[in-house]
């Protein structure tokens, strides 16, 4: 078996490291392209050399000025990568940018063989996620990949029901859960014994955590200001404290915006994995506009609050450890008095710490089928 990885993001490094284990373990060949999306060094390079994974193979460095342009170097040097290497699979996971060039890449190579056993098989873990909302440039990103891919690892039950109501062959859908709960399951002591409460001078549940970096959260100055003042008024109210570990994207717009540190929103730089798990799993809420935060929540058993519209992760709200707020300073205020002295139980619904194995064993099988 000879598998193709393709990532970037710190959430794909994170979510694959587990995966990427098992390989090693296993002795399994595979190598892996970086396309750079993330080419800031503490969103990627830093996740690489913690979870100890291996140097890509390939760095395309694609440019990021714009969509077109990073499609456009991306596809064609991973096209030509692959017809290098013909590996048996190709795997990407979520819905960013690199997935689906990573997935275009590997169906045009496809197109120039009729024979089944010539093409490489497209593999998506984290499928099947839908927020109903197409103003989302992942929400696009994700539906393409599923269509595109040979093989669909969805997390929850409410992820297959998508894919099986858009059609998808429900032959190539494997519910398996998420492999952060494999990370978190793995990490969990060392995130128990992490100091950073002691360095920040913070007490377990005596303060929220917050992060914001999409782009009509922070991006949109209103939509920003009016998150600020929500945290600010509500940091009054309850005499608890924001801690704010400020995304690149972010840090760009506070400056722009000329804000300093508010009396109850605390900025930091942004921090290593241990040091932010131990945050959000001793904070008393969680407030995000992250996808992967709600599922993180959810699995050490801490209340979110979600700055969005929208969640992919329909299966928080139908469970209520999440909540959903947008940028109403009124909704997000009674999500917290709802939250606030509300003990939340550790989930399992996206997995037991054991998905990285489910989708290695189903790929050893399903290889042998084609």
């Amino acid at each position: 078996m000879k598998i193709c990885i393709v990532l970037s993001t710190r959430p794909e490094i994170i979510k694959l490291a587990p995966i990427i284990k098992i390989l090693k373990t296993k002795k399994e060949k595979f190598f892996i392209v970086n396309t750079n999306q993330h080419y800031i060094n503490i969103m990627s390079k830093v996740f690489f050399n913690y979870f100890k994974i291996p140097k890509p193979k390939y760095n395309i460095k694609a440019p990021t000025r714009t969509h077109g342009a990073f499609f456009s170097k991306s596809i064609n040097e991973i096209e030509k990568i692959l017809s290098k290497e013909k590996p048996d699979y190709l795997i990407v996971q979520g819905d960013t940018n690199t997935a689906l060039a990573g997935c275009l890449a590997c169906s045009m190579y496809n197109r120039k063989f009729s024979n089944p056993e010539k093409k490489i098989k497209i593999v998506h873990i984290e499928s099947g996620l839908r927020s109903f909302d197409e103003k989302m440039p992942e929400e696009i990103n994700r539906k393409l990949v599923d269509e595109l891919s040979n093989i669909l690892f969805p997390p929850t039950d409410f992820d297959v029901k998508n894919l099986k109501n858009e059609g998808l062959n429900k032959k190539k859908i494997f519910k398996v859960g998420n492999t952060i709960s494999d990370v978190i399951k793995a990490y969990l002591p060392k995130i128990k014994e992490n100091k950073i409460l002691n360095i920040l001078n913070l007490n377990k549940k005596k303060y929220f955590l917050v992060t914001a970096h999409r782009p009509e959260s922070v991006d949109n100055i209103s939509n920003f200001k009016k998150l600020l003042n929500s945290f600010e008024k509500i940091g009054k109210i309850f005499s608890t404290k924001f801690i704010f570990p400020v995304h690149p994207r972010t840090q760009k717009i506070l400056n722009k915006l000329k804000i300093k540190n508010l009396q109850y929103v605390c900025f930091l730089k942004p921090l290593e994995y241990l040091d932010f798990m131990k945050l959000m799993l001793d904070s008393r809420i969680i407030f995000t506009d992250s996808g992967g935060l709600q599922e993180e929540a959810s699995i050490i058993g801490v209340p979110c609050i979600t700055l969005r519209t929208t969640s992919e992760r329909q299966i928080t709200i139908k469970k209520k450890t999440n909540i959903i707020t947008g940028y109403d300073h009124k909704k997000i205020l009674r999500a917290t008095k709802k939250f606030y002295n509300k003990k939340m139980k550790k989930h399992k619904f996206f997995g037991d710490g054991n998905v990285s194995k489910k989708i290695y064993i189903k790929l050893k099988a399903n290889l042998k089928k084609y």
